[in-house]
């Protein structure tokens, strides 16, 4: 067994003995560059969830919503004797003359703060998830 390696040994010697070095052409650099340059690479394009015309659409069925229910009340609410103005603005009422905040806006303001306290966590695992694969 180890007079085969010698023999595979030399054999390996001899040959890389007897290679030539390839040199390449003047131009070889650039040839390479070219082939590269001519391939097709597909580019991923940015394409929102939601569109700036969508946005828009929400914003606006969104102060529809408000403006509805703010001026067109039934005079009945689902949370029952539950005011959340009272724990959000009775605290901070503001001193100078400014008209008091429906009841309505409390709601609405109370939610989306907990809506994009929700949003905002989400979006940092997602970040947190995409630079640690990234990495």
């Amino acid at each position: 067994m180890e007079a085969e390696n010698k023999k595979l040994d030399q054999f390996t010697k001899n040959v890389i003995q007897e290679a030539e070095l390839a040199i390449p052409s003047t131009d070889f650099l650039a040839n390479v560059m070219d082939k590269v340059s001519q391939e097709k690479v597909p580019v991923k394009v940015y394409k929102p969830l939601i569109t700036k015309v969508g946005w828009l659409i929400i914003g606006a069925l969104f102060l529809l919503f408000a403006f509805v229910l703010t001026r067109f009340s039934l005079g009945f609410s689902i949370f029952g004797d539950w005011d959340l103005s009272s724990l959000m603005i009775e605290k901070y009422k503001p001193t100078i003359g400014i008209p008091e905040i429906p009841v309505t806006y409390a709601y609405c303001f109370f939610f989306l703060l907990v809506f994009v306290v929700i949003q905002i966590r989400l979006i940092k695992k997602q970040f947190d998830k995409r630079f640690t694969n990234f990495g």
